[in-house]
């Protein structure tokens, strides 16, 4: 791939010019954002970015090398949470891409959209024209999908409504899928669940194929970097800083709302101030983005005056975080199945060549079938069951959860914003409208493997599990007034019931599907959780102690009327500022029952046609 010719690495050079925007952090939202506000030959615009362009590193052009970008410090921020108490007193590994193209650049490339009424919420929340209809043209404008016909379907067509034909961001189906996903399938309708054909429709329950991040033609993933960036490589108005670690925002001295005059960076040691004439975006991320706010004075006095920080703008930036929680269930083989596992070319547009096999036999070298370039482009992930609770759990423990919801919406202790979000999510749990899915149980598996090796040499079907719409609130803040610090992380994992609850029936769920129909003649037993992990109470310490995060942080600016909590309004800016923007997914303000990537790309298709029609 051609070296990006608008990215610069000469700091002085760079600080010596004033731009119309600075965009801090280039990564999805924010090289999405600028790519597009550069198409405006009128304006310049400057990104910041603290990470190295990586893109033609081979782990990070496959789709498959999200198993290693997401734990090498190569290519993360290396951060962490604190202390999680109520998952076994344990520091949980927290994945940020510090590259160019950011997270989308090390993710595992899922690219879903969750359902009508979670959008909705945004716009009864406070923000006009925030809602599942108004996001939709962006949704198509970031998107150009490759039609392709998958017998997963039944020999249909795969999703028919995708209307986005020419965005920055190629999609495509994998060109082979492991042989037990038919079993997966037949199992999931024994259980009445169906096919759905389109989950981009507003409703994404039931079980459906996925779409990853990845140009089917090169075999290459799909990011920020290499979409959007590159469509606007030879444009001279856009210029990319590398190695540039944002440390404030430069406020004019006035009265009233604060206005940005630029961003102060670091390079390699050394302070530098860049000059924005119009304003500031901050796309650092649901976990920066609120440090640097704090560390420009904006934010909560409790929390700025611990490190002599003035409060600019009194805001509960960093509290409302959310995460999806993922349980790594596993299940073994029988000797037969085992003997006759295989990848099964089941697209249409796979051909295999003059004397190889056609099928990958488990455990055989990559040679026994064509897998030299469909290996490469395969993700691991896909396809998924989601469900909504009801569908999966007993009257009498929906009627638990339920009374569990209530218990919160009588507390006293609750912020507007989060009593708010919890009414919603008991609409959603109650099926007051369109369904909403609440349970994801996803099949999992390396590429050119029908399953995944056990260190004792074992293999498995690894069928990840998570709870969609968790109660629990955590928060991000600075704990020092270096601004070159990690900020605190905090989750808070599981600290209410609730999700502990849904997350064991999710789990049973599981179990029960893995001895359903064609699955039971393949599985032998459980391997995660293990066999003796039997009660609700084992089951809960073992989740506790092997619980991990499915990297899907949001809400920590988020998008909501100032009177509930919120940090930006309908246009992105943050309250009490003239010209200071946020897009990313700190903005999101309730977390969605689907991987997080399409949605941010979309909010930044429509962040930058406000800004355009501000101008």
């Amino acid at each position: 791939m051609p070296p990006h010719l608008n990215v610069v690495t000469d700091p002085k050079a760079f600080a010596q010019s004033s731009y119309d925007f600075i965009v801090v952090g280039g990564g999805t939202a924010g090289l999405a954002v600028a790519a597009r506000l550069s198409e405006n030959p009128s304006i310049t615009v400057a990104v910041l970015e603290a990470g190295p362009d990586l893109s033609a590193d081979p782990n990070v052009a496959l789709a498959a090398g999200w198993l290693i970008t997401t734990s090498d410090p190569k290519y993360t921020w290396g951060f962490e949470s604190e202390v999680q108490k109520h998952v076994a007193d344990r520091r949980i590994t927290l994945p940020r891409g510090k590259l160019l193209g950011g997270t989308s650049a090390i993710n595992a490339l899922m690219w879903t959209r969750a359902g009508r009424p979670e959008y909705d919420a945004w716009e009864a929340l406070g923000n006009p024209g925030w809602n599942f209809e108004a996001l939709l043209p962006y949704f198509n404008r970031s998107q150009s999908h490759k039609p392709q016909k998958n017998d997963l379907y039944g020999g249909k067509d795969e999703i028919t409504e995708y209307n986005g034909t020419h965005g920055p961001v190629k999609t495509s189906y994998n060109t082979w899928y492991s042989s037990v996903i038919p079993a997966f399938k037949e199992s999931v309708l024994d259980l009445s669940f169906e096919v759905n054909h389109n989950p981009f429709s507003g409703d994404a329950t039931g079980f459906y194929n996925l779409a990853p991040s990845v140009d089917h033609d090169k075999a290459e993933r799909q990011h920020a970097a290499v979409t959007y960036l590159a469509q606007a490589s030879e444009r001279p108005n856009i210029s990319v800083l590398l190695g540039a670690h944002a440390t404030r925002i430069i406020f004019a001295d006035a009265t009233g709302d604060l206005v940005a005059e630029g961003v102060e960076f670091d390079c390699s040691g050394t302070r530098y101030t860049v000059k924005g004439n119009k304003e500031v975006i901050l796309s650092a991320g649901t976990y920066q983005t609120p440090q640097l706010l704090e560390l420009s004075g904006i934010g909560k006095a409790s929390v700025l005056g611990q490190f002599g920080i003035k409060t600019r703008v009194e805001l509960p930036v960093g509290e409302n975080l959310q995460d999806h929680i993922l349980v790594p269930l596993q299940f073994g083989f029988t000797p037969e199945a085992t003997a006759g596992l295989a990848v099964l070319p089941i697209n249409a547009d796979v051909k295999d060549e003059p004397g190889k096999e056609s099928v990958h036999v488990l455990g055989g070298a990559c040679s026994k079938s064509d897998l030299h370039r469909s290996a490469k482009s395969t993700t691991t992930g896909g396809p998924f069951l989601l469900a909504t609770m009801d569908k999966i759990i007993s009257d009498a423990q929906h009627a638990e959860l339920v009374s569990t919801l209530d218990g919160y919406l009588a507390s006293t202790g609750l912020s507007p914003l989060e009593r708010e979000q919890l009414k919603f999510q008991r609409q959603w749990l109650c099926r007051e409208g369109a369904p909403v899915a609440d349970a994801q149980v996803m099949y999992a598996s390396l590429p050119g493997m029908a399953a995944i090796p056990t260190p004792d040499g074992q293999m498995v079907i690894w069928f990840p599990i998570t709870h969609l719409h968790p109660a629990s609130r955590g928060s991000v803040h600075i704990k020092s007034a270096d601004p070159l610090a990690a900020p605190s992380i905090d989750p808070n994992f599981l600290s209410r019931e609730y999700d502990l609850k849904t997350l064991i029936h999710v789990v049973r769920f599981t179990q029960k599907l893995a001895k359903t129909g064609a699955l039971s003649k393949l599985v032998s037993g459980p391997v995660l959780p293990p066999q003796n992990v039997e009660t609700d109470e084992e089951l809960s310490e073992w989740i506790r102690a092997n619980m991990t995060t499915v990297f899907h942080p949001v809400g920590t600016a988020p998008m909501a009327a100032r009177e509930l909590g919120g940090a930006v309004d309908p246009s992105l800016k943050v309250y009490g500022t003239r010209n200071v923007r946020v897009v990313d997914a700190s903005v999101i303000p309730l977390q969605l029952g689907a991987t997080p990537m399409a949605t941010i790309y979309a909010i930044a298709e429509k962040a930058a046609e406000v800004i355009k029609a501000a101008l």
